[in-house]
């Protein structure tokens, strides 16, 4: 297997707001309520009605350009980038994406970085897809990662620790794996403090550490695009939910005799402990799939034939994506309590970001709101996916205002302290 020396940070990131489509409504619904309703007969903690695209829709219900506080979503993952170290963006999504981004850098300007905004492929929604028409513009090195991000993390601001992370410079693919007890170490003493509620489907074993993580699948990847095959990486991120990505990186070993004879030891291992090792920390645990971090590290370094790293992370915001409609909800009841706590400029409280934020409503959201038909009607338009997903409420009242009436007090509280708290540290607060 080759051996990686990269140059050490990451200065580029092709973002996303690009997303698959179903053929029709009907069977988007149908996904969406199925898995809701599974999710609930089992008394999950994370039920998700998700946010879909279909094709007979009249207006394209693409969640990045939700609107957060009269903000679209793909709006604060912007903000984030802007403020981070990199030196070029590509952003890759629809239309629509591309009016609401010339009119975001027209009230906020660039910051000195280089954006340019490439369409996406209609007829090919894939990663794959998505990551070749972002490298296009940019002028990678065989040396050099490129960080991918979808753009669903509003609140993801703190990427300097992804972006210098010192494990870049040896690995060809970083996986900063969510880890359910180094994002919230007090969940099971003070439930309130685990104000992202997802359902983790793996289980990692730390040898090192001596300790279990409950694991969800990553949301941001550091990736050199020279070095990886295209058909693996679409592999990782297509089956990368709902506990299926280690099943399916097994099944692709199969395919490749040679890789798969060299990861037979780390099968075998894995088989003859895993399950009585994890007895150590949690008899008669029920789980999708789980491994050793050290096995997993080294399998995936033999099938995909490249320097690898997984690791595990604490912060929540890593985790907190917008896919379904509760991840909307958790964000405009945040946003919507801050404002009640500190005034019009409380999200300015909970992300460094804020000031460009508030700056683009006021300069640019009236204008999209006539162009945009999501925009003409946002509350109305929402009430309506609710009413039509079975959500049980509503968010919005009959005069178009939020009304909070799902999550409860205690984990709204817990979130906008921790966001406080992380906002105050951020380094562009420091330095204003």
């Amino acid at each position: 297997m080759p051996s990686a020396q990269n140059k050490p940070y990451i200065d580029k990131c092709i973002v996303s707001f690009s997303h698959n489509c179903f053929e029709n409504r009907r069977e988007a619904d149908q996904l969406s309520l199925e898995k809701a309703r599974r999710e609930i007969a089992q008394g999950k903690n994370g039920i998700s009605h998700l946010i879909l695209r279909a094709w007979d829709d009249d207006v394209d219900r693409l969640k990045f350009l939700f609107l957060l506080n009269g903000i679209p979503v793909m709006c604060y993952s912007l903000a984030n980038l802007l403020l981070s170290s990199l030196s070029e963006v590509v952003v890759v999504g629809s239309p629509e994406v591309g009016q609401v981004l010339e009119a975001f850098l027209k009230s906020v300007g660039t910051l000195g970085k280089r954006i340019e905004f490439v369409p996406e492929n209609r007829d090919q929604l894939t990663m794959v897809s998505t990551l070749n028409l972002g490298r296009k513009p940019l002028s990678l090195r065989s040396n050099e990662l490129v960080l991918f991000q979808p753009g669903d993390l509003p609140f993801m601001y703190d990427v300097e620790k992804v972006l210098k992370d010192a494990d870049i410079e040896k690995n060809n693919l970083v996986l900063w794996l969510n880890s359910r007890q180094e994002m919230f170490p007090d969940f099971t003493s003070e439930p309130e403090s685990e104000f992202v509620q997802r359902n983790y489907h793996y289980r990692l074993i730390d040898d090192e550490k001596k300790c279990l993580h409950d694991v969800k699948e990553p949301n941001t990847y550091p990736i050199n695009l020279e070095t990886l095959e295209t058909d693996i990486i679409e592999l990782v991120h297509a089956q990368r939910k709902d506990g299926q990505l280690i099943n399916a990186l097994f099944s692709k070993a199969l395919t490749l005799p040679h890789r798969f004879l060299r990861m037979f030891p780390v099968l075998a291992n894995h088989l003859m402990y895993f399950r009585s090792n994890l007895n150590q920390f949690r008899p008669n645990d029920t789980y999708q799939f789980g491994m050793h971090l050290n096995n997993f590290n080294r399998g995936a370094e033999i099938l995909l034939n490249t320097p690898f790293r997984a690791k595990v992370h604490n912060d929540p915001a890593f985790v907190s994506d917008v896919d379904a409609l509760e991840d909307w909800e958790d964000f405009e009841a945040l946003i919507h309590h801050a404002t009640k706590e500190f005034g019009e400029d409380g999200l300015c409280r909970i992300h460094p970001g804020g000031d460009l934020l508030l700056k683009f409503r006021e300069d640019a959201m009236p204008a999209l709101r006539e162009s945009l038909p999501m925009y003409k009607d946002f509350p109305g338009y929402l009430n309506h996916i609710y009413e039509s997903l079975e959500m049980g409420h509503v968010p919005y009242d009959s005069k178009g205002r939020y009304q909070n009436s799902a999550i409860p007090k205690s984990l709204i509280q817990s979130a906008s302290n921790w966001y406080q708290d992380k906002a105050a540290t951020h380094p562009k607060t420091l330095t204003a």
